[in-house]
Formats: structure tokens, sequence, C-alpha cells
């Protein structure tokens, strides 16, 4: 299948097994664009079909390489083939979170890993085919990384990636505070729960009432909230 962005001419292929990209994935793409400077060495981690690293080199129109990462072979070989396809100078590797990246330094890191509640993604649409062990609250992988991205990062560098109110947002944001000296909101948006998941709405009622998500009715929708994040060493 093919993808495009809602505010992109490009058609991004999306192989079987591989994520498919969501408003969040979008709304990462608009913040990162934002703040994100030409010619600095930037890091798509969870890169799927390398659609978010691939949208950031387009709009900078930069020939700098751009570092793409993620733990299923078939996402990297998918973002390989996009990168071709888009004329992208790319440096790809398999592997678990930052792991691959030992003894590089990058300027910023995007990352669009799976973060939201275990229960909540098997009802889900989004990763149907696809990798998500993001535990059971949401926050196994992505406080793994916040913990050790700075590690990764040049001086001033920046971590950009999204809090997804499906998942524990306190606990995260605690994570974040520990870690890094600075914590900007770059943009928040609403999304309706997509009707399929309507049907499983004991899972989530239990899950708000334990504190490990949160959602709002608004004018008889339901809907979460997707807030991207920067951090600063």
């Amino acid at each position: 299948m093919y993808y495009k962005l809602s505010n992109n001419k490009s058609n991004f292929l999306i192989k079987s097994k591989v994520f498919v990209p969501t408003g969040t994935s979008e709304l990462l793409i608009e913040a990162s664009e934002k703040i994100i400077k030409k010619n600095k060495k930037v890091l798509d981690l969870g890169c799927g079909s390398g659609i978010v690293g691939i949208s950031i080199a387009k709009r900078s129109k930069t020939k700098e390489k751009v570092f793409f990462s993620d733990i299923s072979k078939q996402a990297c070989q998918n973002t390989k083939l996009n990168c071709k396809k888009m004329k992208i100078n790319a440096e790809i590797k398999q592997g678990s979170l930052l792991k691959p990246w030992d003894g590089y330094s990058f300027d910023y890191i995007v990352s669009d890993v799976a973060a939201i509640a275990k229960d909540v993604s098997v009802i889900s649409p989004w990763y149907k085919g696809c990798i998500n062990d993001s535990g059971y609250d949401g926050t196994k992988h992505i406080i793994n990384i916040i913990s050790n991205s700075k590690k990764y990062l040049k001086k001033n560098g920046k971590f950009i990636f999204p809090i997804i109110s499906l998942s524990d947002e306190k606990k995260i944001l605690n994570v974040c505070k520990k870690n890094y000296k600075k914590i900007k909101e770059i943009k928040t948006k609403i999304f309706p729960i997509p009707k399929s998941m309507l049907k499983n709405m004991k899972v989530l009622i239990k899950l708000k009432k334990k504190g490990v998500i949160s959602f709002q009715e608004r004018f008889g929708i339901i809907v979460f909230k997707t807030t991207i994040y920067s951090l600063t060493k």
C-alpha cells in the first residue's frame, strides 16, 4: 500500500508487517520540521517506513546523511526502498532502541517508537501485523529511550517524541524531568478514538480508572490527546 501525508505530495510505500503512519506520526513530522535546523545530524528512531526522517530531510532540502533504525527487519527494508525512491542519503540499521548507535552522536533524535498501553494496542487498528511490546502502561520503551538518549546527543541536542494519553503520561514526564534540563511542548492535537475501539470501551474505562490512560468525551465523541515534546540536553 501507499501512504500520502496530508500536507505532502510524496507517496510512501508501506510494506506488509510495517507500521502504517497515524495522525500522531504526522503531528510528529510537523513539530519536528518547526525546530530542526538544516544540515544537522538527525536520527529517525523506530523508523517504520522511514516517513518521519525522509519528510524532515525533504522539507529542509538537506544533502546530509539521515540515520534510521528499527527493530523490525521488514521496516528497515521498507525504509531503504523509500529512501532510494526519494533520493535520500541514508544510513539504516536494524536493532532494538538505541543499541545500533553506540559510538554515534546526533543533533536531533526523533522517535515514533510505540508508546501506548498494551491492552489499548491490542484492540486498536494501529499495530496489526507489526511489533508493539510497549508494556502494560505503554512506558516500557519510551522510558528506556529517555533515560539513555542523552548519551547519543551532541551538546544542546534535542530528543523529539510524542506522549499519547493512551499511556501513563505522568510517569513518562517524571522520567523526562529526571533526565533533561529543558522540556518543551511543541504541538498538541486531539484525536477521536477509532470507531472499532468503541466496541471495547470496558477495556478503556478500566485502564482509565486505574490511572493508566486518559481520554475525554467531547460533543458525544470519545477523544484522546497527543502532545509532541522536545527535550534539550
